[in-house]
């Protein structure tokens, strides 16, 4: 965390904007040199006002001197606004646009990609918040802010080395004064990068509070908690309100100083300038013109300054998203390989998810055979859903390998990998489209015609074509529209549809009533004939028929077999069905 909430030098922030820029960092530099040339223009401009004030201080006036010095400052002017209009084409046409847009494309590849055990560590709202703020943050001040820190010191800088030709005891007081801001942006940029770093952290895990909140509402309502139990939401609100007060009172503070040392450096000029006058060895041209330089110099410092949060804000936005960038997505090992069969080995598969000690698969080897059905059962909680993720390599385990028909899956792209399986999970996910979108997504490039097909072998058709807008008909966020069993049921379609050699099931009649189950398990009978069946199972009885089953406790596999032979063993799958059988005596008793 110290590291995350250090500022970055402006040597860093300049390769931060390079970064951000990817495509269009040609664009970037494009710009800051036009704001280069405008600001250099602008500090010549400044030093013009001398030669004007040197003409309108002699006797007798230099009209005419005034008029030329005049008019050289107005076409350095004009340079400066020209340049400046053509520097702001990376901020305010569709080259920003482009680059959000860009930031946002590589983002969604990188989730596409990434290893799922790894996503799985984000809440939703982090996630939502780097696709949408973070990548707003990083972006959109970033070609202003660019050109103000140009402007910031450049300009001084010009104004100094031109006034060494004028008089060099005010260039060198303008030296001493103006790097006395330096200390004011590094403690502003240390004090600010800390700031928004637990700022962005906690708006984003506000947001996952918002979310979950909002997601549970009915739930609350049922029990009449909405409002005892939304402690989280409120410690969440609270906590960002406390960070926007300490993070205004510091930026108060902060431009105070700043004033201070406007008044200072206007003082000191102003005093240093009236003693050499006096002296008679500086003219009051020189300190006229140093007293209207030194103020409008001051005026962008200050402005400067005062942004130095939106660069801490671009910073630390995209250190969330570039921590999302960097990834690594899981590597494909060469040669790459494609499997002709579909039976599935595992060899001594170890995995530990990430913070945690005790592995969640422990030295686990087995083979499933093709075109059978194995059952894999145990204790909630003992790596059974785990291990199927292994299958389809959501995370490469520690140790050990897993092949599907002789190939090592980590040989295999992802694509190829997961065109091998099948998945019907226990909690449907349905998308806020319609169910034949719902569907289709599948197999894309699916006809309306396939669709209804698999909808039908899935015993859909009947309810779908019940429903108001048949097919057409969205389902609502997440599929809250449909009952469990309907929603259950699509999802088998959509399993259908892709026609997969390996079928994962995961326990996908436990939450459904007995109509629902036996609709739901007939669509599975469809969806399964002649496939690798993989099923995750806590009602024993349900696969009581399976060609083998596997017994998995505590991330290890103790007991393997069929039905008849474990009970015969009297092991742990005995047990298990023995206290099955007793719950269901105790529940018919009752």
């Amino acid at each position: 965390m110290a590291e995350a909430t250090r500022y970055t030098t402006l040597r860093q922030t300049y390769a931060l904007g390079k970064v951000v820029a990817d495509d269009y960092v040609r664009d970037y530099k494009h710009s800051l040199l036009l704001y280069a040339v405008a600001h250099t223009a602008q500090g010549l401009a400044y030093l013009c006002l001398y030669l004007v004030m040197v003409a309108l201080f002699a006797s007798p006036v230099d009209a005419a001197g005034a008029w030329s010095a005049f008019a050289l400052m107005v076409s350095l002017l004009v340079v400066n606004s020209t340049a400046r209009w053509f520097a702001h084409d990376f901020d305010y046409t569709d080259t920003l646009a482009d680059v959000t847009h860009n930031m946002r494309v590589k983002l969604g590849h990188k989730l596409r990609s990434m290893p799922l055990e790894q996503l799985s560590r984000y809440k939703t709202g982090d996630i939502n918040s780097s696709l949408s703020s973070n990548v707003e943050e990083s972006v959109t001040m970033l070609g202003m802010v660019s050109g103000m820190f140009i402007e910031t010191v450049l300009t001084p800088a010009v104004v100094i080395a031109g006034l060494f030709f004028i008089d060099w005891r005010m260039a060198l007081v303008m030296l001493v004064i103006l790097p006395l801001a330096v200390p004011l942006y590094r403690r502003k940029r240390s004090s600010g990068m800390r700031e928004k770093t637990e700022m962005t952290l906690a708006n984003s895990a506000l947001e996952s509070d918002i979310i979950e909140y909002i997601q549970g509402l009915p739930v609350l309502r049922a029990i009449n908690q909405t409002g005892q139990n939304a402690a989280r939401l409120r410690a969440g609100i609270l906590g960002v309100q406390d960070l926007q007060r300490s993070s205004l009172w510091g930026t108060i503070l902060n431009l105070v100083l700043v004033d201070l040392l406007i008044v200072f450096a206007l003082v000191i000029s102003a005093i240093l300038g009236s003693f050499w006058v006096g002296q008679g060895t500086m003219s009051v041209a020189v300190v006229a013109s140093v007293l209207v330089i030194v103020a409008r110099l001051m005026e962008p410092l200050s402005l400067f300054l005062a942004m130095t949060s939106v660069i801490d804000l671009m910073s630390s936005g995209f250190a969330r998203v570039k921590a999302i960038l960097d990834t690594e997505p899981l590597e494909v090992r060469a040669p790459e390989g494609i499997a002709d069969r579909f039976d599935i080995q595992l060899h001594d598969v170890k995995f530990t998810y990430a913070e945690h000690d005790r592995p969640a698969i422990d030295g686990v080897s087995c083979s499933i055979p093709t075109r059978a059905m194995t059952a894999i059962v145990g204790p909630s909680g003992s790596g059974k859903t785990t291990l199927t993720k292994l299958m389809m390599r959501f995370a490469d385990p520690q140790q050990g390998r897993i092949e599907i028909g002789g190939v090592d899956i980590r040989r295999m792209t992802q694509e190829a990998l997961l065109k091998c399986f099948s998945v019907v999970f226990q909690d449907v996910y349905l998308f806020d489209e319609s169910i034949l979108e719902n569907i289709r997504m599948a197999k894309s490039d699916a006809t309306d015609a396939e669709v209804v097909q698999a909808a039908k072998a899935a015993h859909c058709h009947e309810f779908v074509e019940r429903l108001p807008r048949g097919y057409q008909t969205v389902v609502g966020d997440i599929g809250g529209s449909l009952s469990g069993g309907e929603r259950q049921r699509i999802s088998i379609a959509r399993a259908i549809l892709k026609d997969a050699p390996i079928v994962i099931l995961d326990e996908p009649t436990a939450a459904l009533d007995t109509e629902s189950e036996l609709a739901v398990q007939q669509a599975i009978d469809a969806l399964v004939e002649d496939k690798t069946i993989i099923v995750i199972a806590h009602r024993l009885s349900t696969v009581a028929g399976a060609d083998q089953i596997l017994v998995i406790d505590e991330g290890r596999l103790v007991e393997q077999g069929t039905h008849a032979s474990l009970l015969e063993q009297g092991g742990r799958y005995h047990g298990m069905w023995q206290a099955q059988l007793r719950s269901k005596a105790w529940r018919i008793g009752a």
